[in-house]
């Protein structure tokens, strides 16, 4: 059985919590999402054969691994893709825009609640039930049209869950302003960046 994958290599995590560790990065097809701003192309995958996928994965000794898309969560090969992982030891991170439950085998939950949902009766910033109490970091992407009153559900003191606003890309140094000055009245947030743009690095 093969596997769908759009993109597998090695690199540097460049954002969040595990900011500049080694580490696996899977890219999985698909999303169920449509953000005028994503730079990555999803639509497309490559068969790869599960001893294929697992020869890759064990060619270096980190044993952290990145899985994210497109929308993960959502895809069908997910669970043997975790399995392989598991298999060989790996700490498995994922992100996600938390519109589907997440698996128990995913150790570290990113989740960037978005309002561009394909499905127009879905409510922005959708969070899935099962996942909320799941997340290990909520990120959320600050562009030109961010409403910043969806951040009052959260409870940004408790100190398991770390909480980051990311700026958009295009539009980074409005963006970074904007943000400042919200961590400025709510220090509780963090502002976190995308340092593989800045490094020139996949």
């Amino acid at each position: 059985m093969s596997l769908q994958i759009n993109d597998l290599f090695w690199t540097v995590q460049g954002e969040g919590r595990w900011t500049g560790h080694r580490a696996l990065f899977v890219r999985l097809p698909f999303c169920n999402y449509n953000c005028p701003w994503c730079d990555t192309e999803f639509d497309s995958y490559t068969p790869m054969s599960e001893e294929t996928f697992k020869e890759f994965a064990s060619r270096e000794p980190a044993r952290f691994a990145v899985i994210t898309g497109g929308e993960p969560l959502a895809h069908k090969d997910l669970p043997k893709i975790l399995n392989i992982l598991k298999s060989l030891g790996f700490f498995i991170a994922c992100e996600t825009n938390g519109s589907f439950p997440a698996p128990p085998e995913i150790d570290f939950v990113t989740v960037s609640p978005k309002p561009y949902s394909k499905n127009k009766n879905q409510e922005k910033y959708f969070i899935h039930e099962q996942t909320l109490p799941r997340v290990s970091e909520f990120k959320y992407v600050v562009d030109e049209n961010f409403d910043f009153t969806i951040l009052g559900r959260h409870n940004p003191k408790k100190k398991d869950v770390i909480y980051s606003l990311s700026p958009e890309f295009s539009r980074m140094k409005k963006n970074v302003e904007t943000i400042m000055g919200f961590i400025e009245k709510n220090p509780d947030w963090k502002l976190s960046l995308q340092t593989h743009k800045w490094i020139d690095i996949p």
